[in-house]
């Protein structure tokens, strides 16, 4: 345990010091990139020595004056895709940002037309007539015997 904080203090102390700005972009990048040592979380939460040594590097390079997409890109070359956070939307990727939103309107518009139909005015059993009120109790009888009349031949 004393070994571990030991590392990060020396880490903490050796980095170059950055400013105010750099910093926030610094830290905005740690976590659009997976730790490549797990693959379980960004390199802003995970404590590793390769985690370490990619914010370094990510300050180093922010100082030299790369720009984020030129860092993003430095990692996504050394390890894969697989190293973003979340997927850039090109090409096959692009597939995770529209999926969802079109499941959701499609899942909506069945589900619309199903209570449309199912809450749509009843038809009359043999007519295809529109029953828009109740049928009384005489029209229950009158299509019951004719029913029976029927089932009689």
């Amino acid at each position: 345990m004393l070994a571990m904080v030991g590392i990060f203090l020396t880490a903490a102390l050796s980095a170059p010091s950055a400013g105010p700005a750099i910093e926030l972009r610094a830290r905005a990048i740690e976590a659009k990139i997976i730790a490549p040592c797990c693959w379980t979380q960004p390199v802003s939460q995970h404590y590793s020595n390769v985690a370490g040594e990619i914010r370094e590097q990510i300050r180093e390079m922010l100082a030299a004056g790369k720009s984020e997409e030129q860092i993003l890109d430095f990692y996504v070359a050394e390890y894969g895709e697989r190293v973003l956070a979340s997927p850039r939307a090109r090409g096959f990727n692009i597939l995770v940002y529209v999926l969802p939103w079109a499941s959701l309107a499609i899942g909506i518009a069945v589900v619309w037309l199903f209570l449309r139909r199912w809450l749509s005015h009843k038809t009359l059993p043999g007519t295809g007539e529109i029953s828009t009120a109740p049928a009384s109790g005489a029209e229950y009888e009158a299509r019951i015997e004719k029913e029976l009349r029927e089932l009689e031949r």
